[in-house]
């Protein structure tokens, strides 16, 4: 018998951690074959700071600042200086 270990993130303002962990288990009791045996628990909640997030979601999720539409331009910044 082997042991498989998954790491799930789930990013949100407000989630109710039983109820995805619920649905997590029932997912797997679904959809393994019934020699397989899981367990899922709650793990900890991690409040991200808008650099922490900007940073967890380019390096793990793979969306850049500038896919997402929030990336800083020190250009147009500079020239609103300029002009002022």
């Amino acid at each position: 018998m082997k042991k498989f270990s998954f790491i799930v993130d789930v990013v949100a303002d407000e989630l109710d951690r039983d109820e995805v962990a619920g649905t997590i288990r029932d997912c797997l009791t679904s959809n393994l074959p019934g020699d397989v045996y899981s367990h899922v628990k709650t793990g900890e909640v991690k409040a991200f700071s808008e650099q922490g997030w900007k940073v967890f979601r380019a390096r793990v999720m793979g969306i850049t600042a500038k896919q997402a539409g929030d990336a800083h331009n020190g250009k147009v910044e500079a020239e609103a200086e300029a002009v002022a």
